[in-house]
């Protein structure tokens, strides 16, 4: 987070040449390259003062100071209202201050300058996830699957947690391994807890406990090792017991 794009200034011209190759690496999802060489007319308009303060927005979100941070996000806003990413770096700052209507509002709006933009729809997902709002969830997903979600993980990702939630698991399991199926980079490990809780929930436990060794295998950060492995644990007393 927080890197510089590179930036061409047109000459005479206040708008930037070329796709902001690094603007979407501010998100907590980790998007396709083709993602980003792909950017829209709209984002290309962007000027250079309101990416600039996107950037500080992105510094200080990484830092946790989500007052400054959001002070700098409305900043780029301000400086340039049609600019989608700066409105979805918004809504996750603003989710992180528990502000959960601005945050889906934040998100919405991004949408609304560009449906085509699928990081809108993943942060109306996200939020809802976050508040589980699990038929949200599914809208969202649904919404960024019908646009242009360019074979991404994440919006099969989401559904497979909203179907989980709302207890149909054939679709849950279904999403899941279409999720994994396009997640050839293990960016997304959360994934493979996800399907062990279907499994469970399916009365699988030997495929929960493949998952959730595969989870570890991946190196999450201490709090979700240690979720894994006491999650694990009472997955191998239960397999053991049968």
């Amino acid at each position: 987070m927080g890197h510089r794009p590179n930036e061409t200034v047109v000459q005479g011209s206040n708008v930037e040449k070329g796709p902001p190759a690094d603007e979407e690496k501010c998100f907590p999802w980790k998007l396709l390259e083709a993602r980003a060489a792909s950017a829209s007319v709209t984002r290309l308009k962007v000027p250079p003062k309101a990416r600039e303060e996107y950037e500080k927005a992105c510094d200080a979100s990484s830092k946790n100071q989500f007052d400054e941070a959001e002070q700098h996000a409305r900043s780029a806003i301000a400086k340039f209202q049609g600019y989608p990413a700066a409105w979805v770096k918004l809504g996750m700052i603003l989710e992180e201050q528990h502000k959960a209507q601005e945050a889906r509002d934040a998100c919405s709006h991004a949408a609304s300058i560009d449906a085509t933009y699928l990081p809108a729809y993943l942060c109306e997902a996200e939020v809802s996830t976050r508040n589980q709002q699990w038929k949200e969830v599914l809208n969202s997903a649904d919404m960024a699957l019908s646009n242009k979600s360019d074979g991404n993980a994440y919006p099969h990702y989401y559904r497979a947690r909203a179907y989980l939630h709302l207890n149909d698991l054939p679709e849950a399991r279904k999403s899941a391994l279409q999720a994994l199926a396009l997640d050839v980079n293990h960016d997304e490990p959360s994934l493979y807890y996800v399907l062990a809780q279907i499994y469970e929930r399916e009365g699988d436990n030997a495929n929960a406990i493949v998952q959730i060794k595969q989870f570890l295998n991946l190196h999450p950060d201490l709090m979700q090792e240690d979720m894994a492995k006491q999650y694990l644990a009472k997955l191998e007393s239960q397999q053991s017991a049968k």
